[in-house]
């Protein structure tokens, strides 16, 4: 379906015009609607496949002699390549005067923004391969390039392809703050659960064109975040895996995602191992912990279900 239908219908339930049940429903009913001529399905799948072919042939070709080359010659391969990707997927939006539009659509800015999640990855090559030997933290830099790519990249095209490269580049750059500042394990997992909580609050306010995916990389992010700050052996971080839950739950009562719920319930399945871990130092009793718990709240809720009012028909 085209995303600015998506975008159109989402602003009225950010409105208040449409509930999410109702967002959904029209949804369901537009895509059914929804007649794409079998041969453009098959042209964008078949440039799918010339674009990947293409990637691997210049993959062989500057793998077979990348050892043989010298650093400034490997730095402008792929300056060459970046370019090639970012030119690329310029001209298949449509030019300059498309990028930036919020409401791109259609096959040809499916492709394009997967062109430019691909040059997010080979800006980060460049730049690491720039600093290698040169930098004890040519990773760390070579992260946040990729990053600002990325998300210069998904505001040019919105896509899903582009959340997703924004939210692998944002668990990869934020952990290698470590390697630059020297913080320490328990500020790279606060920076974590920062950057989890930015993606919740941009989500919320529906600033990506899938808003349940928006929720499901912030909950990763900061699910990841607890854990690393325990793993610096702080006996509070399941406060943290509690918190994120508590999030989750607030914007649930909100906003009826799955990803939300989901989330949430992982959250606490986290907090309840790592504080039963904590206080016991066992990790059978951490897991009958959770079992206990799981059980308890799930009887509470499936009778609370069963003997609520039954929803109108």
């Amino acid at each position: 379906m085209a995303t600015h239908q998506r975008l159109a219908v989402r602003r009225l339930v950010q409105q208040g015009v449409l509930t999410e049940a109702q967002f959904e429903a029209v949804m369901a009913a537009l895509a059914a609607r929804e007649q794409r001529p079998r041969g453009r399905i098959l042209a964008e799948i078949a440039a799918y496949i010339g674009a990947g072919l293409v990637l691997g042939g210049i993959a062989l070709v500057i793998g077979s002699s990348w050892d043989d080359l010298a650093r400034g010659a490997q730095v402008a391969l792929l300056v060459a390549v970046s370019a090639g990707l970012v030119l690329g997927a310029i001209a298949m939006i449509g030019g300059p005067a498309e990028l930036f539009a919020r409401e791109p659509h259609g096959s040809r800015a499916r492709l394009a923004s997967a062109l430019l999640a691909l040059a997010a990855g080979s800006v980060a090559g460049t730049v690491g391969t720039a600093l290698d030997n040169g930098s004890d933290h040519a990773g760390a830099w070579a992260a946040l390039a990729g990053l600002v790519v990325a998300v210069l990249g998904y505001v040019a095209v919105p896509s899903v392809i582009g959340m997703l490269a924004c939210g692998c580049f944002s668990a990869v750059a934020v952990p290698l703050f470590d390697d630059l500042f020297g913080v320490g394990e328990v500020w790279v997992g606060l920076s974590m659960l920062v950057a989890g909580g930015i993606w919740f609050a941009l989500s919320r306010i529906g600033a990506f064109v899938e808003t349940w995916l928006g929720y499901g990389i912030a909950v990763a992010i900061s699910l990841i975040g607890a854990i690393v700050v325990e793993s610096d052996s702080r006996p509070w971080a399941f406060l943290l895996s509690a918190a994120v839950a508590a999030v989750c739950f607030a914007l649930f009562a909100q906003q009826r995602s799955t990803v939300l719920v989901v989330g949430g319930g992982l959250a606490v399945a986290l907090a309840t191992g790592q504080a039963v871990t904590e206080w016991t130092d066992s990790v059978l009793a951490a897991a009958i912990a959770v079992l206990v718990v799981g059980s308890v709240v799930l009887g509470i809720g499936a009778y609370a279900l069963t003997r609520g009012p039954k929803p109108a028909a």
